[in-house]
């Protein structure tokens, strides 16, 4: 009889263990299946047909190679200006200072920033110096190559912060003007984007490309923001 019931159970545990393999390489499967089927929903951003069929829908005249795909949450296909080429026409405005022209792009990126750390544009130095005072850090320094150099004003977080930004990998270019030179959607022309007239409650406007940011801050002008929710926006768009 005891030999009976030890035969039962160790019956027992191997079909449970058999189940318990069966489980599990469904799931294997499975999780294969749904990982191969996401890749394969996974869109072509730079499939030159369907950009062609796209600019000819929404009549579109940009170069096709200024574009890439992206896709609405409702699975829509749309262009998009490719971020960066938006972010290189970004920079070149930030340089000259106003509208680049579409034959001087590359001469003015020659003149790029080419470290690492957080770079100040020419115009915005005084200005950017002056938002630190209004938040407390009075150690700032730009250097003559128009990099931020490491603040003394340790107890305050926000220049803790900076300090931690000056010795990272990527490269952040602030400037402070309230309006971007950036490609028009339709044409891939050069144009004004007055974002703070447009929006007088945007604080930053973004471009980034690879590990380089450009970060366009408000002036302010109608001052709808302290000096301290305009610092605290522009390090939140750091991180």
């Amino acid at each position: 009889m005891e030999k009976k019931n030890i035969l039962i159970t160790l019956s027992s545990v191997i079909l449970v263990v058999m189940v318990f393999i069966i489980i599990n390489n469904w799931k294997m499967d499975n999780d294969e299946t749904t990982s191969k089927t996401n890749t394969n929903n996974e869109i072509d951003k730079y499939d030159e047909n369907t950009i062609y069929e796209i600019k000819n829908e929404i009549n579109a005249t940009a170069n096709t190679n200024m574009y890439q795909i992206e896709e609405e949450y409702d699975g829509r296909k749309i262009l998009q200006i490719k971020p960066s080429i938006q972010y290189q026409t970004v920079l070149a405005g930030i340089l000259k200072n106003g509208q680049p022209a579409e034959d001087e792009i590359q001469k003015l990126l020659e003149n790029k920033p080419n470290k690492t750390g957080v770079w100040i544009s020419k115009n915005s130095r005084e200005k950017f110096l002056n938002l630190l005072k209004e938040n407390g850090i009075t150690t700032g320094n730009i250097n003559q190559e128009g990099y931020l150099e490491e603040i003394q004003d340790e107890h305050i977080p926000e220049a803790k912060k900076l300090n931690t930004l000056l010795t990272s990998t990527k490269l952040y270019i602030i400037d402070i003007c309230g309006t971007s030179y950036i490609r028009d959607e339709f044409s891939g022309e050069i144009v004004a984007y007055p974002f703070e007239k447009m929006d007088p409650y945007q604080i930053v406007d973004v471009y980034q490309e690879a590990e380089s940011m450009v970060l366009e801050i408000t002036t302010n002008e109608n001052q709808k923001y302290s000096n301290q929710e305009i610092l605290n926006e522009i390090l939140l768009n750091m991180e």
